[in-house]
């Protein structure tokens, strides 16, 4: 138990644990009072509890109808293998087998689902349409704009939006108090806004950081503004670029979580105008569709595009 990971440490247990919207919470509550399971769609930012709350969910009705049986389940992370081999092999393969015990309702997760192939989704989607009285599909991603919506249709989407900061606050206090970890109440503030709403990373960073927490220097907004400054001052690129390397190399932390950082700002603060708005978006869905293949070119176009934009 000791090495356990606290993000499974102190994953909520039952769906009454877990921090949801009123609408959220009223439709998942229904689904149990009514005892009818469809076939569920969850998407929003990383972090918000998508999975946990589909993995107690079903849990919860398996016990409303006294079978709860992890062999009717079976949970897939579609980034590990996005062809439509894992829908044609793994999936169709748990579908059709009879179990050897349990009886009831069979559930299939799938994890990532935005990383799977345009035909791996009309695969799945053919499988539903299947008619399979005895399977329930749960599907889980961050960006449903990646979702064939032919395949969003046999759904029923819920948005799992940004938890309250106090909430967020007042988790990870009672982490740290549980774990005698030594840190302060500003720092925790510090590491929410280092990872917006991910609440998993935020607690991994405390853990992975816990021996040295109170000596590691975080960097806070006034960071973010000198940059968003100097980029509304027209300072040319390369000076745009050192500031990034210097902060990069000040917090050892990555640029493109600096540059993430900045439009989280930017967003949370409504510096953006409303005539920018679809603008600026769909660059921002852009830059982190490619953030991780080519880093320095994606920073420097972003800071050129940054420029165009009224702050």
């Amino acid at each position: 138990m000791k090495n356990i990971p606290w993000v499974e440490k102190y994953r909520p247990k039952n769906l009454n644990d877990i921090v949801l919207s009123t609408l959220n919470k009223k439709i998942l509550n229904n689904i149990i009072k009514d005892n009818y399971f469809p076939n569920l769609l969850f998407y929003g930012p990383p972090g918000t509890g998508k999975t946990t709350t589909i993995i107690n969910l079903i849990k919860e009705y398996q016990e409303c109808n006294s079978k709860k049986d992890n062999e009717l389940i079976i949970h897939l992370n579609a980034s590990d293998d996005r062809g439509i081999d894992v829908i044609r092999n793994q999936i169709q393969q748990f579908v059709n087998s009879k179990a050897i015990f349990g009886k009831g309702l069979k559930f299939v997760i799938l994890d990532e689902v935005d990383y799977m192939t345009k035909n791996a989704q009309q695969a799945l989607r053919f499988l539903i349409q299947e008619n399979m009285d005895n399977v329930r599909y749960c599907l889980i991603c961050n960006y449903i704009s990646r979702i064939d919506v032919s395949l969003q249709n046999e759904f029923i989407r819920l948005r799992f939006n940004e938890l309250p900061k106090r909430e967020i606050n007042k988790f990870l206090n009672e982490i740290v108090k549980s774990e005698n970890v030594k840190v302060s109440s500003k720092k925790i503030g510090l590491i929410q806004n280092k990872f917006s709403a991910d609440i998993r990373s935020m607690i991994n960073y405390i853990q992975s950081n816990q021996e040295i927490l109170s000596c590691i220097e975080l960097y806070d907004d006034t960071d973010i503004e000198l940059i968003i400054n100097n980029i509304v001052d027209k300072v040319t690129i390369n000076e745009l670029m050192e500031t990034f390397k210097s902060i990069s190399n000040k917090y050892n932390i990555e640029q493109s979580e600096i540059l993430i950082s900045i439009f989280n700002y930017l967003i949370k603060n409504n510096k953006i105008f409303p005539k920018d708005y679809e603008v600026f978006f769909t660059f921002v869905k852009f830059v982190l569709h490619n953030i991780n293949i080519n880093p320095r070119y994606t920073l420097k176009f972003s800071l050129l595009k940054l420029q165009t934009i009224q702050l």
